[in-house]
């Protein structure tokens, strides 16, 4: 079977034409704004596996039920699958809102690094 094209899905959106590849159009405050979350995301990981090797527990209770079945890889992959909804909600958003998902991201994430680092000074 061939297709002269006509039936292919269009590989950008119609109206704001904004491409439909996950963050191929990312500049200026959104693109901080990944940057952020990347941050978070890494610093999150490093300071909850150096808090588990000090003895505490993980806060989240998702986390922490995944954690004791899985191992800490299954935070690794809670991170990633929320950076993937990220990625495949911010398709659907007009463009003047995409910078929210990040922002969604970034935040609870660089705000836990700073609990958790308070929390390692308290203990200390």
């Amino acid at each position: 079977m061939s297709s002269d094209g006509r039936h292919w899905l269009p590989t950008t959106r119609t109206g704001d034409r904004r491409p439909t590849t996950a963050l191929a159009d990312v500049d200026g405050v959104e693109r901080l704004l990944w940057i952020l979350v990347a941050v978070g995301l890494v610093g999150d990981l490093l300071t909850t596996y150096y808090g588990l090797r000090l003895g505490l527990a993980e806060s989240n209770p998702v986390a922490r039920a995944a954690m004791s079945h899985l191992g800490f890889g299954a935070l690794v992959g809670l991170k990633l699958f929320a950076v993937g909804v990220g990625l495949l909600c911010r398709q659907l958003l007009p463009e003047r809102h995409v910078a929210l998902v990040p922002a969604g991201l970034a935040v609870p994430w660089l705000a836990a690094v700073i609990v958790n680092l308070s929390v390692y000074a308290a203990v200390a």
